[in-house]
């Protein structure tokens, strides 16, 4: 506690100097609750309050932070208020005379000062400039380094450019320009002249685009934020954002659309009119073939979607041809009824593990099956079977004619012996088999080995209730069981 003070109640029937000196240097030329945060802080000074922030102050002078914060800011260009403390916010008022004779040894930094002020409202005539203005102004300066000649030549084009279309003037639109010549190093006048130069064959650019969309007229605003975007964050060139408004016939042509077009386009990387130009004619002809391929599946009239597409071109790209996919596509569209890209893609993966990779192996492996299938009920017949072929009967026809080299009529032949067998296709893969091994090739051998079985088998089961056996093939294993037996049961009989 300090060793002498004021009651806490003197504050409010106390007075607080204000030097003449300020109101005339100072108060005069700034807005209006800017000069109420001043004397609100300088009352401060004499009768500090422990509460006291800068949300106190806030709430007290009916004002948010931000805005006393901008005041303080706003003080400190003029010397008047200095930044000692951050956490919490603390400022610190200067002396106004000694501020004044600080200025008299050195008076240009004050004669600068007021000459900018000066200068800006030369440039504005004609506008009303609000205490926020100032404020975004003298922040191009201070926060954004715009030196003040550049700050200057910026208000006078966006002034001249109101005036000239009888426009209200935009500060929204100023500080964007502001921010946008801070982002491209402005610095000096001929860095502003190559802004201006720059922006004048974007506008040529611009208005060259807008008659290819059909629109006559300035830009607007927007317009050129949006070619800008092309242009600097996506890195199209002209050519290429021209090449792109032929896709803007199949839609609305408008800005809004080419920008959907343009995105996409940015996303696969073509920024070239000559690389999106080849890329677009690519897409184009992949949407096509998705069109054909919903015609196939009975899908007429509708549009491809974008997943649609991308597995399309993943099938193209993984290898599969455009015929072989079409033979997919019958294929699932027969079969299903009506079927859908997943069928489509059942048949392509399931030619692929058959080791087809062409529309033309396609086509041979089903002329393939056609006759294995034909040859197949030639067999059944013979056995005496009505069923429909099976891919377990293919392969065990290719087994017998492939690897094993029977003929036909060898089959056929076999396929009439194994007749009555309960399982006749088991019965005859054992005829062919034993033939095989056997060395047999012909008919008329086949016959003498098939009359020479039936013999023995005759032999082994005389007399007995197995009389229809012989009819069935046995396993060589099987022959030496029954043989045996029959030995058995003869050695029985000699012995009574």
């Amino acid at each position: 506690m300090a060793f002498c003070a004021f009651d806490d109640g003197a504050a409010l029937f106390d007075a607080t100097p204000v030097e003449n000196m300020w109101i005339t240097e100072y108060m005069l030329r700034a807005p209006g609750e800017f000069v109420k945060v001043y004397l609100y802080a300088l009352m401060l000074c004499y009768h500090a309050s422990p509460r006291m922030s800068l949300a106190a102050m806030a709430r007290d002078l009916d004002m948010t932070e931000e805005e006393v914060s901008r005041a303080f800011e706003y003080w400190a260009r003029d010397g008047l208020v200095r930044q000692t403390g951050d956490n919490p916010v603390s400022y610190v008022l200067c002396n106004v005379k000694q501020l004044t004779l600080a200025r008299a040894e050195n008076p240009a930094e004050g004669l600068y000062q007021r000459r900018f002020a000066e200068e800006i409202r030369k440039r504005m005539e004609g506008f009303m400039l609000t205490d926020r203005d100032y404020q975004t102004i003298y922040d191009w300066v201070d926060v954004l380094e715009l030196p003040q000649e550049v700050v200057l030549m910026l208000l006078q084009q966006q002034a001249d450019g109101a005036r000239k279309h009888h426009a209200h003037f935009s500060f929204r639109v100023a500080n964007e320009e502001a921010q946008r010549w801070a982002q491209n190093g402005v610095k000096t006048v001929e860095d502003v002249e190559r802004i201006v130069m720059r922006g004048r064959e974007r506008d040529g650019e611009l208005r060259r685009l807008l008659r290819r969309l059909g629109r006559l007229g300035n830009p607007g605003q927007d317009d050129r934020k949006m070619y800008d975007k092309w242009r600097d964050e996506w890195g199209f060139s002209e050519d290429a954002i021209q090449a792109a408004c032929c896709e803007t016939t199949k839609g609305a042509p408008t800005m809004a659309y080419l920008d959907g077009i343009l995105l996409r386009q940015h996303q696969l990387g073509r920024h070239e009119a000559k690389a999106l130009g080849e890329g677009m004619k690519r897409d184009g002809s992949e949407r096509d073939f998705v069109r054909e391929v919903y015609t196939g599946l009975g899908r007429v009239g509708v549009s491809p979607t974008e997943e649609d597409t991308k597995t399309v071109g993943a099938w193209l790209a993984d290898g599969y041809s455009q015929e072989m996919i079409r033979l997919a596509v019958r294929e699932a569209h027969a079969r299903t009824g009506g079927g859908n890209l997943e069928d489509v893609a059942g048949w392509l993966t399931k030619w692929r593990a058959k080791g087809f990779t062409s529309a033309e192996q396609v086509e041979a492996g089903r002329t393939r099956v056609r006759m294995l299938n034909s040859q197949l009920h030639a067999v059944y017949e013979s056995a005496g079977l009505e069923k429909r072929a099976n891919q377990a009967d293919r392969d065990r026809l290719s087994k017998w004619a492939g690897e094993m080299g029977m003929s036909m009529d060898l089959v056929l032949l076999a396929a009439e012996y194994a007749k009555g067998s309960p399982q006749p296709m088991a019965a005859i893969d054992r005829i062919v088999s034993d033939w095989h091994q056997a060395g047999i090739r012909t008919e008329r051998e086949a016959k003498a080995e098939h009359e020479a079985h039936l013999s023995a088998a005759r032999q082994a089961h005389a007399g007995g209730a197995q009389a229809a056996a012989p009819m069935l093939r046995r396993t060589p294993q099987e022959r030496r069981e029954t043989y045996g037996a029959a030995v058995v049961d003869l050695y029985e009989e000699e012995k009574r």
